[in-house]
């Protein structure tokens, strides 16, 4: 069965709800899904994953900075051709997820664009969007 990591850092919990939402997505199409705060984490839960996504609020203008260390720490492993995506929630300018598009196409992975970006405390739309992510990367991974 396929497996896709989901790691993430939350603020105020908004990039958590995106992250269980495309959890559920996920595995509503048949996908293993490992899920974790990047506070919880370690470079083991992404090592034997065929995708992997990850979430950050934005913190000044970038990605929340245990996120990037985390991301960073993904460097030796071999993630060529393995499915990316970043997702996240902000207040004002958004740019983490772009900043982690950036570093997993570093990383020779197959990403997928546009980074899912949703505006403060997603809705039901947003979640469903979240939700939908999930399927997608489902489907790249069959």
């Amino acid at each position: 069965m396929a497996r896709l990591a989901i790691i993430y850092g939350t603020g105020f919990g908004n990039t958590g709800l995106m992250a269980q939402a495309i959890e559920e997505g996920a595995k509503s199409a048949g996908v293993e899904v490992i899920i974790k705060n990047v506070k919880e984490s370690g470079i083991a839960d992404v090592e034997g994953a065929d995708a992997i996504a990850i979430g950050s609020a934005t913190y000044k203008g970038e990605a929340m900075p245990e996120v990037i260390e985390f991301v960073k720490g993904m460097a030796g492993l071999s993630l060529k051709g393995k499915v990316g995506t970043a997702f996240g929630s902000y207040g004002w300018s958004g740019e983490a997820s772009k900043v982690i598009t950036g570093m997993l196409k570093g990383y020779g992975m197959d990403v997928m664009e546009p980074p899912l970006r949703i505006k403060r405390r997603p809705a039901d739309a947003g979640l469903e969007e979240c939700r939908q992510l999930g399927i997608q990367i489902a489907g790249k991974l069959k």
